[in-house]
């Protein structure tokens, strides 16, 4: 995957994260509003997909100085 997709998809996912279509009617969940335990579970998820992504696609220089 190159650093264009990788960017693409880090965004969409960043995008995801931000609980844009709830309304003003909020259940509660866990005794949190709908939205901010979505924004919670979305964090999670989106900080997921960064370590696997970092973890398969990080170069690591073996240059020790």
């Amino acid at each position: 995957m190159n650093s264009i997709k990788i960017l693409i998809v880090s965004w969409v996912a960043l995008f995801l994260t931000v609980p844009w279509w709830f309304n003003n009617i909020s259940n509660k969940w866990l005794n949190l509003p709908d939205w901010g335990l979505y924004a919670m579970v979305a964090a999670i998820i989106y900080s997921l997909l960064l370590a696997i992504i970092i973890q398969k696609f990080w170069e690591i220089s073996d240059n020790e100085e």
